[in-house]
């Protein structure tokens, strides 16, 4: 979710207070209108949940581009290495994004003779409006199905997701983690807690104030714009999630499941210093690595982490995003080759013009602000990770596809 809980504090929460929200936006177009089919759920086999989801994305979809096959393509939930049952790796996205955003990871993956699958969560894929009549326990059951329907599938199951996806999968782990013998853990910018208090109205104003925010549909791999029902839904996960990490009894509060996490330090969107603490106390397990994309030293063991700079002038970069943790830089949108450019970005109106007009800018999250000693300068989003190649060589030692003793070991 790069954008959703920005665009809900700067458009609709001046304050924390319900009268702040009252001038929040809305939209009597189609694309801001429910679906009357319902997406389906609970579909087995995968092969047939793939052909209901692609007929429905067909029949749904508000295409924003003339290629309706591409748009279709990003937004499919998809597998690679299925001639594989050794170990599988199932990927859930985040708010408001699709299953393209683990294309790079999955064929990173492939081939290391991986089974990789992915879902599209209920909302997702067609148009803002069928966000809202989405809800958290919609979601979380979906995960659950999928998760229970590829342990059939592989012998060693590994699940996890960007955002809201490692939100929904940490979750179902504490329920299906033992009796389906899942073997592992493996999140991108998990949203664990968010920075925003105001988020936490999400699920008592929903009905009132559907649409936070109401932007131009220019992406075709996710919505810039996202009903309240969908930012309730990813609260509601936080709140569940936060309430099983503080359960009274110890043992109920931890996991003893291995876990890979990467996450931005700068990301303007989730609170990185409690994820960072709930990385090092509720996930007990003695085989764990964070990739730590920063300046300064997390709060875990100094064995369990990986430092990654991510002032890197060279490439114009300044920190790492909320979303850039999972692209590769040879991406096809969000790459170093690609002419796509995230203007909107939480900078003046002058700089995401000129951004927009092409000239030359830095990236960074949403809402970079310079640290002392730096230049100013145009900023458009970091959408891809200059250290993608060392994170899938990790990633791949965490799931046993290459020497264990690797992992968590910096060059």
């Amino acid at each position: 979710m790069p954008n959703l809980a920005m665009k809900a504090v700067c458009t609709c929460a001046a304050s924390v207070s319900l009268f702040a929200l009252s001038g929040c936006l809305s939209s009597h177009s189609s694309q801001f209108s429910a679906s009357e089919q319902q997406f389906p759920v609970g579909v087995t086999p995968y092969s047939e949940y793939l052909r209901e989801v692609d007929a429905y994305l067909h029949k749904h979809r508000a295409f924003i581009s003339n290629d309706k096959a591409k748009e279709v393509f990003m937004n499919m939930p998809f597998e690679c290495g299925t001639q594989y049952t050794d170990t599988g790796v199932l990927l859930v996205h985040g708010l408001g994004d699709s299953p393209f955003f683990f294309r790079d990871i999955a064929s990173a993956l492939c081939r290391e003779r991986v089974h990789v699958r992915t879902i599209l969560l209920p909302g997702h894929g067609t148009k803002p409006g069928d966000m809202l009549n989405v809800s958290y326990e919609q979601w979380q059951k979906e995960t659950d199905h999928h998760i229970r329907l590829f342990s059939e599938d592989v012998d060693n199951l590994y699940i996890g997701g960007f955002s809201t996806g490692a939100n929904l999968t940490t979750i179902a782990s504490f329920s299906l983690a033992d009796p389906l013998g899942i073997k592992g853990l493996i999140h991108f910018s998990p949203a664990f807690k968010s920075r925003f208090f105001v988020s936490r109205l999400a699920p008592y104003i929903d009905s009132l104030f559907p649409w936070p925010n109401v932007e131009q549909e220019d992406n075709p791999s996710r919505y810039n714009s996202t009903a309240m029902p969908g930012f309730a839904a990813y609260q509601e996960s936080v709140n569940v999630l936060q309430d099983l990490f503080s359960a009274p009894a110890v043992a109920d509060s931890t996991l003893n499941l291995p876990i890979f996490m990467v996450v931005a330090e700068k990301d303007s969107v989730v609170d990185t210093v409690t994820i960072a603490e709930q990385f090092r106390d509720n996930f007990t397990h003695p085989r764990k690595c964070l990739l730590w994309q920063g300046e300064n030293t997390p709060s875990a063991p100094s064995s369990t982490y990986v430092m990654q700079t991510m002032k890197i002038p060279e490439q114009r970069i300044s920190a790492a995003s909320h979303m850039s943790t999972l692209f590769s830089a040879d991406n096809s949108l969000y790459g170093t080759q690609s002419d796509f450019r995230i203007c909107d970005n939480g900078q003046s109106s002058d700089k995401e013009a000129r951004c927009n007009a092409g000239e030359e800018v830095w990236f960074g999250p949403w809402g970079y602000e310079p640290t002392e000693g730096e230049m100013p300068h145009i900023y458009a989003r970091l959408t891809y990770n200059p250290y993608f190649e060392d994170m899938v060589d990790q990633l791949v030692a965490f799931i046993g596809k290459a020497e264990r003793s690797a992992l968590c070991k910096s060059d």
